[in-house]
């Protein structure tokens, strides 16, 4: 991706990596909302599911290659036929991974909160990336 922000000095990886981050944390926090959501009020299961945390290592990577690789895929022939699998093929690898690790391997921590506190954790984080987000945006100029 090119850095259209009038960040000249820097090179294009650096903006990749930056997005591939951010990509991977948005798609990420919600996912992990819903499966302490899951865990904590369908399920019963006491604590944080630490878990899911664990995809974040293969996640942001994976991230930011696709984010890297974004332009020359969109740019080639086949894009028409690749585009539907392309965006729901990366939300599937962003956000089933946490579901599935938490509903498998839990690890719970935090198991003194009280029902619903650990869904209120990932709640307030996913609240404040939002937020920052907004701020970030209004500092800039752009939201």
């Amino acid at each position: 991706m090119s850095d259209d922000s009038g960040n000249t000095g820097l090179p294009d990886d650096v903006s990749d990596a930056t997005l591939g981050f951010l990509l991977a944390v948005s798609m990420f926090l919600p996912s992990f909302f819903g499966a302490t959501l899951i865990t904590d009020a369908l399920l019963g299961w006491v604590g944080l599911p630490l878990s899911p945390l664990l995809w974040l290592i293969v996640a942001v990577p994976l991230a930011i290659v696709m984010v890297h690789v974004e332009d020359r895929v969109q740019n080639c022939s086949d894009w028409e036929r690749l585009e539907g699998f392309w965006y729901s093929g990366g939300v599937g690898a962003l956000t089933i991974p946490p579901l599935a690790l938490a509903l498998l391997a839990p690890l719970p921590a935090l198991t003194g909160l009280d029902r619903g506190g650990p869904s209120m954790v990932v709640f307030v984080a996913l609240v404040l990336l939002i937020v920052g987000i907004v701020v970030r945006g209004k500092l800039r100029g752009t939201a």
